[in-house]
């Protein structure tokens, strides 16, 4: 062990704490940006509103991150976006993942080039439009990010800049959901500041503002920002658009108001008229337990979303990996794991929890470590 004091920080306390143990990629991040501020486990805790051990815990390798809302206050008491302790975008590891990672680049010029349009577009041929913002939605729900990614550079052509008002009701429609499509792609990968500055651009009509404003949700809470998600929502509206109850829900979990989320989701399963979208709400009271640690419920809940598409069902086994890792039952969490990577491998790739997971999960199943393994050397972690 080192005996020279750690940067920013005037003893080697800090020094030992990190070379005690093994962290998780939080954990580090963690430590990191602490002796960075200059900050001792008990400042940060005092900042953040946590627990002194949890901070020790995480630094150490013996805790993970799997709640938003502990994410949040972290990030927070370092004043520091989320993405900073997760190290989202994640560095390309591998073609597939390279060529989703350009994504980033594509939407820079895009919004480089509207910035200096200095005017609006034309008229957009509706039908390709639509035809390439359901393809880049359906390839991102299916798993496939790779044939969503080749999609976009034509998508963003075709969206061009603002259109003058009246330029076409239904054009109108189609650019915003196109800007809905590629801004959850974006999210997805950890490109947030794009993602937002390329809804901003989305400027929907009435029949596609819900969608916007789903989105916008979901990326304030990937943001940490769930008290703002919940702001944005609370326009007087007397009933919540069934496209922004379920972020709602999880927004209102994050911040530990169980009762409205659960009456947010209990609408939310009322409107619900397809296997499917009933699937999506016992995936998002799933990610609410999860907001206040009732692991078994979140088990309960997923058995109940059997009808997600790959994309958004290895999210949420990725989920439950981690529920049945805090309930002890780590043969179940590999096992998840293991399913939620089969079917979507790049969306795990850039899950956060999942590399939460396979950091912590070798010492709690070492009759796994070969399949653990071969998930961390594909997600660049070994």
């Amino acid at each position: 062990m080192s005996t020279e004091p750690a940067i920013g920080y005037a003893s080697t306390l800090v020094t030992y704490e990190m070379d005690s143990g093994d962290p998780t990629p939080v954990g580090r991040r963690l430590a990191d940006w602490r002796i960075r501020r200059s900050l001792s486990v008990a400042d940060l805790a005092t900042r953040a509103g946590v627990p002194e051990q949890l901070i020790e815990d995480l630094e150490t390798g013996q805790e993970w991150i799997d709640q938003g809302r502990v994410l949040s206050s972290l990030a927070a008491g370092l004043q520091l976006d989320p993405a900073e302790l997760t190290g989202q975008p994640y560095m390309p590891c591998g073609p597939g993942h390279s060529a989703v990672h350009s994504l980033g680049w594509f939407a820079r010029r895009y919004l480089a080039r509207i910035l200096s349009a200095g005017g609006v577009g034309g008229e957009a041929d509706e039908v390709r439009l639509a035809e390439l913002a359901d393809g880049v939605r359906a390839a991102d729900e299916a798993g496939e990010l790779v044939s969503a990614a080749q999609m976009v550079p034509c998508l963003l052509e075709l969206i061009g800049p603002p259109r003058p008002e009246g330029a076409g009701r239904r054009a109108a429609v189609l650019r915003a959901l196109a800007h809905v499509a590629v801004s959850r792609l974006l999210r997805r990968l950890g490109y947030r500041d794009l993602a937002w500055n390329l809804l901003s651009y989305a400027f929907p009509p009435p029949e596609a503002r819900p969608a916007v404003l789903g989105e916008e949700v979901w990326l304030l809470l990937d943001m940490g920002q769930a008290k703002l998600a919940v702001a944005r929502t609370a326009r007087g509206e007397a009933d919540v658009p069934a496209e922004v109850l379920l972020p709602l829900a999880v927004a209102h979990a994050v911040l530990g108001q169980e009762a409205e989320s659960e009456h947010l989701l209990a609408s939310a399963q009322e409107k619900a008229i397809s296997a499917r979208q009933r699937s999506q709400v016992a995936s998002a009271g799933a990610f609410a337990a999860a907001e206040g640690a009732a692991y078994h419920d979140v088990l309960a809940r997923a058995a109940g979303a059997a009808g997600l598409p790959a994309g958004d069902r290895s999210a949420l086994l990725v989920l439950t990996a981690s529920a049945q890792a805090r309930l002890g039952q780590y043969g179940a969490a590999v096992e998840d794991l293991t399913e939620a990577e089969s079917l979507a491998p790049l969306h795990v790739r850039l899950d956060p929890l999942a590399r939460e997971l396979v950091s912590v999960l070798p010492a709690l199943a070492q009759e796994h470590a070969e399949a653990l393994g071969g998930i961390a050397a594909r997600l660049d972690m070994k």
